[in-house]
């Protein structure tokens, strides 16, 4: 077990999934928009 916590690879990817979470806290808008064109509502025809 020790060797393992000290393998350089569980360091490395318990370092790259900190940065990734990191940067999806960080990066992530306060607001999510749409860059799609806004269309007319639809009504139903009957």
């Amino acid at each position: 077990m020790r060797a393992l916590l000290k393998s350089s690879f569980v360091w490395q990817f318990a370092g790259g999934f900190a940065l990734g979470a990191l940067g999806l806290v960080m990066l992530h808008p306060a607001e999510a928009t749409s860059h799609a064109p806004q269309t007319a509502p639809i009504e139903a025809v009957r």
